[in-house]
């Protein structure tokens, strides 16, 4: 058993850290570097048009499939012919309301066209997750670590043909069709995989089966929709009330292009942290060590990272883009710090979601989206992209404290001064080191490295990360197993 945990662990994380990153540092940064902020700006508008309303694709469906198959994987045939149904209505639901918004937004014709042809993708998507669902229900787990970097190898074959093999021009309607191609058949290879556990299929439509997700999903789907609302209206609002909307938006998606390859991880390392303070909460065990090695584990690189490339923003920045230029870097200088407490909320949100705590993290969330709008339609008009990254920080640090402040409440975490002290000397010394290797002009390659191995050393020297804590949480792992 406890082999078996540590290779599917490994694959997952292997898989994800080899693929998905590749594919937003290597191609999705390649596109934009081919077609210009301008046009890439216009797609990041769309991307995120597209996310406001996904909740409508899912509503809690694929963990009630995963849950209900794991228990009884007789129930697969059934269930499956059941909610697949299910979530073709959801998914014209989906369509109908984005192209509709979208139409009262003002989109052209043709960017509606591009709009609809990314909500088609984002139903792709879900469907892949869905038959993912169940194949984690029936324990699968290889199979589905495996299936989870589908999609993204096969877009990034296919615009990997059209950016060095010029299999067809470089442009924005081509790369997205590049993704619904890659979408489709990891959608027919993931039902592939699936069928053989599917007896018999007999679609139809259970009111009763209906009625209890809507119950059960709904809080979910609120706070869904207001944590997007929080993390992806800056860029519609950029469109709209700044006057180069698009090149603005095409610098917003290169300063934040590095923060969302960092945050995969951390959402992989947080989808592990839900079913464990579950556990735990419902068990009644002690919290504050896995608390704590949370913290050490996301919120300590977290400042490393975001520390290291606001100092080298400018090198990072010239790296990654053919057109760089020194506002663009300063937006970059910006976004990179949100991910602390992006990180932060990924440690308590999840804690007061586990332990049902929903209403407190609807409010924060809604909360968040009031003081984003605010900050956003004040800012915008005169900084753009640069006062939509202020208005990043500003609200996700504002929810984080909200989230830690009601996490230590509701479930009387002992985390004193000490705790908080340890990370903030830690911070003080790792800015003083990469601050005096930047003045010394040292290499940025060989800068990563040894900034790294530096805040690994001060993470054990100050006890943010203990050894023993460490084996601790392994072993706990393996017999959970």
């Amino acid at each position: 058993m406890q082999k078996k945990f540590l290779v599917n662990i490994f694959i997952l994380l292997a898989v994800n850290i080899l693929i998905k990153p590749f594919w937003i540092l290597g191609i999705d940064r390649l596109i934009q570097n081919t077609v210009g902020n301008e046009q890439y700006g216009v797609y990041a508008n769309l991307f995120a048009f597209s996310l406001l309303f996904v909740m409508l694709l899912d509503f809690g469906i694929n963990n009630f499939s995963s849950t209900s198959v794991a228990k009884n994987h007789s129930i697969i045939s059934k269930q499956f012919s059941s909610l697949v149904p299910l979530k073709i209505l959801f998914s014209f639901a989906y369509l109908i309301v984005t192209t509709c918004v979208g139409m009262i937004y003002g989109f052209s014709s043709h960017q509606l066209w591009l709009l609809f042809m990314m909500s088609f993708n984002q139903i792709l998507s879900f469907f892949i997750l869905y038959f993912r669902s169940n194949i984690s229900g029936l324990q699968l787990f290889k199979t589905d670590s495996l299936l989870s970097v589908v999609d993204r190898t096969l877009m990034i074959i296919f615009c990997g043909l059209m950016i060095w093999a010029a299999f067809a021009e470089v442009n924005i309607e081509h790369f997205i069709y590049a993704q619904t191609l890659g979408y489709i058949m990891a959608m027919l290879i993931s039902f592939y995989v699936l069928k053989p556990y599917l007896e018999t299929i007999k679609f139809t439509i259970d009111t009763k089966v209906f009625i209890a997700l809507i119950k059960q999903a709904y809080p979910f789907a609120v706070i869904a929709l207001l944590m997007t609302l929080y993390t992806r209206v800056d860029i519609i609002l950029i469109k709209k009330i700044f006057i180069t909307g698009d090149i603005e938006n095409g610098i917003y998606a290169k300063a934040n292009r590095l923060l969302e390859a960092s945050n995969m991880m951390a959402v992989m390392v947080s989808g592990m942290l839900l079913p464990m303070f579950a556990k735990m909460l419902n068990q009644k065990e002690e919290l504050q060590q896995l608390v704590k090695m949370s913290m050490a584990i996301l919120i300590a690189p977290a400042i490393m990272l975001s520390v290291f490339c606001s100092i080298y923003k400018t090198e990072i920045m010239e790296l990654l883009y053919h057109q760089n230029n020194p506002y663009a870097s300063d937006v970059f200088g910006i976004v990179i710090f949100t991910f602390i407490p992006i990180c932060v909320t990924y440690i308590f949100g999840t804690l007061l979601t586990a332990n049902s705590n929903l209403k407190i993290v609807s409010l924060i969330a809604l909360v968040a989206v009031v003081v984003n709008m605010a900050i956003n339609l004040f800012i915008i008009p005169s900084k753009g992209a640069f006062g939509a990254a202020i208005a990043a920080l500003i609200t996700q640090s504002f929810a984080a404290i909200l989230f830690f402040v009601f996490a230590q409440k509701k479930l009387k975490l002992q985390l004193t001064y000490f705790n908080v002290l340890q990370f903030v000397l830690f911070a003080i010394i790792f800015v003083t080191s990469i601050l005096f290797m930047h003045q010394s002009k040292i290499n940025l390659f060989i800068s990563i490295i040894i900034s790294g191995l530096s805040g690994v050393t001060l993470l054990f020297v100050f006890r943010i990360l203990k050894y023993s804590s460490l084996v601790k949480l392994a072993s706990n792992n393996l017999k959970g197993a």
